[in-house]
């Protein structure tokens, strides 16, 4: 499983603002060879009346199916009004299997609402769709594909949503756990409220990633 794609998280504390105010963030991306490459999305960051920190996120760098990050140490700086209000580094790696037993691939990352309790998966109605008003559970299935390990195992997965407004939830926790003579398999949960109304409308991001290393992203809409 490989990395696609980068995201990057501002957090900032400030004095307290009478009314909300966005500000444009412009981010960098510092390959190991020295070259650069701006962001492939916008970013902003908001301010928000009557409070004093917020948080802003997005996937800024992506990569082709049939190419790879180079190895090595990168660096984001992201400014606004040019600027520097913020800088990373972070280091990509060829990384072995992330388990042991045999290397296990993503082959889809889906979305689907929820009501009450997970459904079984011939009843889940997948969608990158949803309407805010009657949503109040989302839930995220990872199909896997891998050749049949020998033995069972037990991969654990991490989820998290990144909304409209820059936040980021609580991570979705999920575990994958196939039998020896599986060649693929699912595993699925979900995050949310009981009663409707509490989603913000606007582009969601769900990223999973099995032992901290990003394996599937998608996004979706809430309207």
């Amino acid at each position: 499983m490989r990395t696609r794609r980068i995201g990057v998280e501002v957090a900032g504390t400030y004095a307290e603002p009478e009314a909300d105010a966005t500000l444009s963030l412009a981010c960098t991306l510092k390959r190991p060879d020295g070259t650069t490459a701006p962001a492939e999305r916008p970013m902003d960051f908001r301010f928000y009346g009557g409070e004093t920190g917020s948080v802003a996120a997005n996937l800024l760098w992506g990569m082709a199916d049939d190419r790879e990050w180079t190895p090595g140490v990168y660096e984001v700086e992201c400014s606004a009004n040019d600027a520097p209000v913020a800088k990373a580094t972070f280091e990509m790696s060829r990384n072995p299997p992330e388990v042991a037993d045999g290397a296990i691939g993503v082959k889809a990352l889906r979305i689907f609402p929820v009501e009450g309790n997970l459904p079984p998966i011939e009843a889940r109605q997948y969608s990158n769709q949803l309407a805010a008003e009657h949503t109040t559970q989302i839930g995220v299935e990872l199909e896997f594909a891998h050749a049949p390990l020998g033995r069972a195992t037990k991969v654990p997965i991490d989820c998290w949503f990144f909304g409209p407004d820059g936040q980021t939830s609580p991570p979705v926790v999920l575990s994958y756990e196939p039998q020896p003579s599986w060649a693929g398999g699912y595993s699925a949960g979900a995050t949310g409220w009981e009663t409707p109304g509490n989603w913000k409308k606007g582009m969601y991001t769900v990223s999973c990633a099995i032992s901290g290393q990003p394996v599937a992203v998608e996004r979706f809409e809430l309207n």
